[in-house]
């Protein structure tokens, strides 16, 4: 006699029934089953017979209709006075129960699932945070929204900003009617001394209203009087008692937080500068900032256009009126004053914080569309899967039906499934998430402003749960619907064999051109960006950057009043960096190449323009001492470089850029022309050329330059410049102790090597392309797991078809064929799709570009070639598993 109820508990063993109700439903069953045997026994038929023909209640509709039967006659319902809240509670509580089960059941699943969506949400939340630091959380300031800056654009120097004169700003801050204050800056640095080693401090010269602009007041102390700000009060430019505001940090590190420190002068630059404030900790503007001082506005002063507007809006006005309002005045201040404007001279106003974020702003924000993109293909992936395991358990879902449960129920149930799986993958992601962002400050912290301020904090932990929760609801739901609709007689008779219907590989197929579309996008996305900086490291920055270490020092005006003491000690430093060992060459220069440091001077062609008084447009000026040229590695074209004998006493001479030569001589020699650099300068001869070099960057249009002997322009601030033989780092330390040794009281600072330089003008670029690659090769990862899920499922799916078709002929290599065939259709789709999204996405990323079109068909070409291989590769593996199917084995189990 069969063991009834033993085979009745295997296949109730799926519904979770507790023992009661199981032992319960097996008893009765197993009573129908062994009178259905004994039936067929005394009918004549053998007991295998009798077993096949009583068994066959066991896999058909009539064991579910038994079971519903037996579960509303013995366990009805119970009458429970119970709120719907309670009711709802319970039903979540048994589903979460029931999911972990699940969970625990299927670990290869679970474990894939949760490594793609903390993987995909971790990376997603980093960069969110980044965005939400730098973009979206506003200034730490009062109504920050109303803070505006503005400059003006002058297409003669190439569109570039330039800053505001002292008699100009004065003139639109007394006159404006747009803004509650106007307050201006210029950023320079200082040498703190008398406490401890000289120092190098970042530091500003602002207007006295600088700080009741921003809304912000020193923490300890004041902020500045109107009286204090009155003209010839800089120490910077004259010799006069001045006060000063310093940076909580520099309080802390230099003065030991000591209170006393107010009222008390400090010594910059070797000044007596009295102490009146001490800022909030974390206040640094602008560019931080770690000194402040009054500017000393003079509005008579013309000369230097150095200073950079910030304003409050008053309320209810638009930036577009206050912006043509500035731009009147200082049109009207210009033709007073009968300034040259010319033609085109704007005024470019933006926000305060659109002005610090800068350059960073797209890269972020594409960044944050690639991640969403990987998240998106993630879910597909997922979703895939969890189809793929909801075919498995069509029997499942037709038992629950039958037992009496809804659609709603069945899909509340596999939406907790899948919303607890990507709770948990979140909370993975946030782990990743955490440790990702660390990365990322390490590797960007100079080039992202404001991505200090980037933590896991409650708006970046709300991000994370709704993305949660879309994600869950993203790659569940498809698989909820689908088993929620299941068909409960073809589900009984299609559980045994798993296969999967129509419509499921339909949604499945649909999920596979998704990834690979998405995939694709993502994949041009990262090659044009990978040409680009490919194409932006073949640029020629003028110099070569290989073993070059460079260091600042600036002298006290104070101390080194007299030209001849400036010429004296850097004459004496040059001397001494000779002999330094492992120098090859040595040399200085008022500013190296990649600094973006130094303002432009009006340029005098003799010969050209208007007349000899008449400047044609600007030149950046560098003063160098002898062995500069050949210690930066740039090459001499025509002509000579500086020499010895250049002097304050002998002939006036220069050497100019090609582009200036190509400008002003294209056809003739520049060697012998002059130039000069204020109509009260001397004229300068030429008598060397040699190639542009990069003033900010390598993306950028080459600029005009010159070089003039340091004797003949003397410049207290200078750069040393040293050539190695091997690490220049290791060149640091000798370096310092020479400047010491001249001078205790000067500090080197901004030490690097022009090798850091070059990275350092890249390096956002590059942190976008890495990170860019690494999420567009996820996708192709994931799409490619995708498509080889699909066609796996396909093939499992269609075991019987293959045998049959094979046992009537048809050859491995047909079989072979036909899946590749499907599973390469899908790729195409994907490839015609993700292309024409590419066409329209890919324009966004425009402004990143460098030398490279949107549209480069050799990249679109690459990029859809390179998919089209990875899907037959991972269409390959199941379609070569359908030709060995055995049709003997799948005719009998057919």
């Amino acid at each position: 006699m069969p063991d009834w109820k033993k085979e009745i508990r295997e296949q109730l063993a799926s519904l979770q029934l507790s023992a009661e109700r199981e032992a319960e439903i097996a008893e009765e069953l197993s009573q129908h089953l062994e009178d259905r045997f004994h039936e067929q026994t005394t009918a004549g038929k053998s007991d295998a017979e009798a077993y096949r023909i009583a068994s066959q209640d066991l896999n058909g509709e009539f064991l579910n209709q038994q079971i519903h039967r037996i579960e509303r006659q013995r366990f009805p319902e119970p009458v429970v006075f119970t709120s719907r809240r309670t009711k709802i509670m319970g039903d979540l509580l048994q589903d979460l129960r029931y999911a972990f089960r699940m969970m625990r059941e299927h670990a290869g699943f679970t474990a894939v699932a949760l490594l793609t969506l903390a993987l995909a949400i971790g990376a997603t939340t980093a960069i969110f945070s980044v965005v939400d630091a730098v973009l979206l959380k506003p200034l730490p300031y009062p109504n920050p929204d109303r803070l505006m800056t503005f400059w003006q654009i002058d297409p003669s120097r190439g569109a570039q900003k330039v800053d505001f004169a002292h008699g100009l700003f004065a003139y639109d801050r007394d006159r404006n009617h747009s803004f509650e204050k106007l307050a201006a800056y210029e950023t320079d640095s200082m040498t703190l001394t008398g406490v401890g080693e000289p120092e190098r401090l970042k530091e500003a010269d602002v207007t006295f209203d600088f700080f009741n602009v921003l809304g912000i007041q020193p923490v300890y102390g004041r902020a500045f009087l109107p009286d204090e700000d009155a003209p010839n009060t800089n120490p910077r430019y004259h010799n006069n008692n001045n006060v000063v505001i310093i940076s909580y940090d520099v309080w802390q590190r230099r003065f030991n937080g000591d209170p006393s420190i107010l009222g008390k002068p400090v010594h910059l630059d070797n000044n007596p500068i009295t102490v009146v404030g001490v800022m909030p900790p974390g206040f640094d503007f602008p560019q931080k900032t770690q000194l402040w001082m009054p500017v000393g506005l003079d509005p008579q002063w013309n000369t230097f256009w150095n200073l950079t507007p910030i304003g409050r809006l008053k309320p209810g006005i638009k930036i577009e009126d206050a912006s043509r309002e500035i731009s009147d005045l200082s049109a009207t201040f210009k033709r007073d004053h009968k300034m040259q404007s010319n033609p085109g001279s704007a005024i470019l106003m933006m926000p305060l914080l659109q002005s610090i974020v800068g350059d960073v702003q797209t890269p972020l924000l594409v960044l944050m569309s690639a991640v969403a993109l990987v998240l998106l293909i993630a879910s597909a992936n997922i979703a895939n899967l969890m189809l793929a395991r909801a075919t498995a358990r069509n029997r499942e879902m037709a038992v629950r039906s039958c037992l009496g449960a809804s659609s709603r129920r069945i899909i509340r149930q596999l939406l907790t499934e899948s919303s607890l799986l990507a709770g948990l993958g979140t909370a993975g992601g946030l782990f990743l998430a955490f440790v990702g962002l660390q990365i990322l400050k390490s590797l960007s912290i100079a080039q992202v402003p404001r991505i200090n301020e980037a933590s896991i904090n409650p708006s970046v932990l709300v991000f994370a749960i709704v993305v949660a929760l879309l994600t869950g609801l993203l790659f569940g739901l498809a698989p909820a619907l689908r088993s929620a609709r299941v068909n409960l007689q073809d589900a009984i008779k299609e559980g045994s064999r798993g296969s999967s219907s129509g419509s499921a590989r339909r949604i499945n197929n649909l999920f596979v051109i998704a990834q690979f579309s998405l995939s694709l996008i993502l994949l041009i996305g990262a090659g044009l960006l990978l040409q680009s900086f490919k194409n932006l490291l073949s640029v020629n920055p003028g110099f070569n950057a290989e073993n070059v270490l460079v260091g600042r020092l600036d002298l006290p005006k104070s101390r080194y009043t007299d030209k001849t003491q400036v010429r004296g000690f850097y004459q004496q430093l040059q001397q001494e960096l000779q002999s330094l060992p492992g120098a090859t060459k040595t040399g200085l220069v008022s500013q190296v190449p990649l600094n973006n440091a130094g303002d432009g001077h009006q340029l005098y062609v003799e010969g050209q323009a208007g007349g000899p008084n008449d400047p044609v447009t600007v030149v950046f000026v560098r003063s160098a001492t002898p062995g500069y040229i050949e210690a930066m590695g740039i090459p001499l074209l025509k002509g000579r470089t500086i020499l010895p004998t250049d002097t304050e006493t002998s002939q006036f001479v220069t050497i100019i850029d090609e582009t200036m030569a190509k400008k002003y001589w294209p056809d003739e020699d520049p060697i012998g022309k002059r130039v000069r650099t204020g109509a009260d300068d001397p004229w300068l001869t030429i008598v060397g050329v040699v190639p542009s070099v990069k003033k900010a960057s390598l993306d950028e249009s080459s600029k005009l330059y010159l070089y003039q002997p340091l004797t003949q322009r003397p410049n207290n601030a200078m750069y040393a410049v040293i050539r190695t033989e091997r690490d220049p780092e290791a060149m640091i330390s000798a370096l310092r102790s020479q400047v010491n040794a001249l001078d205790p009281e000067v500090p080197l600072f901004d030490i690097h090597t022009m090798e850091q330089a070059v990275a350092g003008t890249v390096s956002t670029k590059k942190l976008t392309n890495v990170l860019l690659t690494a999420f567009a090769v996820t996708a192709l990862l994931l799409a490619s797991l995708g498509i080889y899920g699909v066609m796996s499922l396909n093939v499992g799916s269609r075991i019987n078809e293959f045998g049959i078709r094979m046992a009537l002929g048809a050859q491995p290599g047909d079989v072979l064929t036909s899946v590749l065939g499907q599973g390469m259709a899908l790729a195409a789709a994907g490839v015609v799709i993700g292309i024409g999204g590419a066409f329209l996405l890919t324009r966004f990323i425009e402004n990143l570009l460098f030398h490279v079109k949107t549209y480069d068909p050799l990249i679109y070409a690459g990029v859809a070639l390179i998919l089209s291989l990875t899907a037959a590769v991972a269409c390959y593996i199941p379609a070569r598993r359908a030709t060995k199917v055995d049709p003997m084995t799948a005719l009998r189990y057919e």
